[in-house]
Formats: structure tokens, sequence, C-alpha cells
């Protein structure tokens, strides 16, 4: 049952809730972001029923050691989750049908990893 897939970027940073820009900005990289998951989705092939009771599990890779702020992090990371309801991997993200866990990593690329368990 888990699944796991790996966008090559760290989420828009139109969802941070600093930022501070025009509302179809964020409209369209939510769009984007949306997108990008449920392509990666259907590049793996699912086809299983919508998951329910699951542990998702974040971890943004980053090249350097700049300080970050992990519950900015976590609310850019919306339209990701987002895309995985749309795409039918999770029934509901809802806090009664998922656990929510965020991490860090090095990595060479900037990335979002997302886990579901």
């Amino acid at each position: 049952m888990p699944f796991k897939i790996t966008v090559p970027s760290l989420p828009p940073v139109e969802f941070s809730p600093n930022w501070r820009g025009h509302w179809g900005a964020r409209s369209q990289a939510g769009r984007q972001a949306h997108d990008d998951v449920i392509a990666l989705v259907h590049e793996q092939g699912w086809s299983g029923k919508p998951l329910t009771g699951v542990t998702i599990s974040v971890s943004w890779g980053v090249k350097d050691k700049r300080r970050r702020d992990t519950d900015n992090f976590a609310a850019r990371t919306k339209p990701y989750i987002d895309g995985l309801v749309m795409a039918g991997v999770l029934e509901d993200d809802s806090r009664f049908h998922v656990l929510m866990e965020f991490s860090w990593h090095e990595a060479s690329q900037s990335e979002t990893v997302i886990t579901v368990t």
C-alpha cells in the first residue's frame, strides 16, 4: 500500500501564509501544482481505491543549509496534497482521514517527496 511520489520542486511560494501577491498568481500556481501531482500519480499507474486512515509524510529536499520555516512549508504543500485527492489516491485530506508528518533532507536539487502509508 505505500505510495510515494517525488515532485521535482519545492511547494509553490504563492501558498505561503506570508506571500502578498495577486490572487490570480496563487490560483495559477495551485492549478499547476495539482496538475504536476496528478501527472506523477498517473505516471506511477495508480489504480487503487482512494485511501483513508493513512499517514502522509512530506520531506522537502533542499540544496543549502539556509534556515526555513516548517510551518510555512506545510502551508505551501497544500496544493500537492489536494492533488492527491483529485488524483484519487486519498479519499479526503481532512484530519479524520490523514495524519501529516513533515521533515527536511539534503538533496542535490530542490524536491518534495510525498509518501502515503
